[in-house]
């Protein structure tokens, strides 16, 4: 009877042991883009995304939190970069002017300083996240540079008491300002490019 019981207890366990790392960001498909003509350089930076995380509650199961933009953020951007130019090469580091030109590139697209900064607290009976994602997009050729500070920001609240998780909450939320930012990304870089072209 002891031996069943511990058998039963075992699986009651189990099946209530939640996967809090089931459920993480993804990368995201460009949105459409008009392709950029002439041959251009990319630089997308090997820097470590910068994530700092605020978390003020102990609701929601917020100890649980674990997100990772790293590789989404960054391979998007490499979705993007293929479908937006026509003609590319990937550079290790970012060129120098005269480089630029003697290479033959048009523009050099450099993409770096990757940042996240997100904060959880409660409010009365309200779980209050907030998400932003920041990036640096620089546009240069042999006599101009364009830097643009790129942010997309997402909010996302649950009453504590219906079922509220912080993890699902954070990842919906995260997923939305990454579709934001490539869109931003994509429309920034588009208008530097034909700014220093003109």
């Amino acid at each position: 009877m002891k031996k069943i019981f511990v058998i039963c207890l075992f699986f009651i366990v189990l099946s209530c042991a939640k996967n809090f790392d089931k459920s993480n960001i993804v990368e995201v498909s460009p949105p459409p883009t008009a392709k950029v003509e002439g041959k251009h350089a990319i630089f997308i930076s090997k820097e470590n995304f910068d994530q700092i995380n605020q978390i003020k509650s102990e609701n929601c199961e917020s100890w649980a939190l674990k997100l990772n933009f790293e590789k989404p953020i960054k391979k998007s951007i490499e979705n993007l970069v293929y479908k937006m130019f026509k003609n590319y090469e990937i550079v290790d580091q970012k060129l120098e002017k005269e480089e630029i030109e003697g290479n033959g590139f048009v523009s050099q697209i450099s993409f770096y300083d990757f940042k996240g900064n997100s904060k959880f607290e409660t409010i009365r009976n309200t779980g209050m996240y907030q998400i932003s994602l920041d990036i640096k997009i620089e546009v240069s050729n042999s006599s101009k540079n364009i830097t643009n500070d790129i942010s997309s920001s997402m909010n996302w609240e649950k009453n504590i008491f219906l079922n509220c998780n912080l993890q699902n909450g954070a990842v919906k939320s995260g997923q939305k300002a990454l579709e934001n930012l490539i869109e931003r990304i994509y429309e920034t870089t588009y208008a530097s490019i034909f700014q220093i072209k003109r």
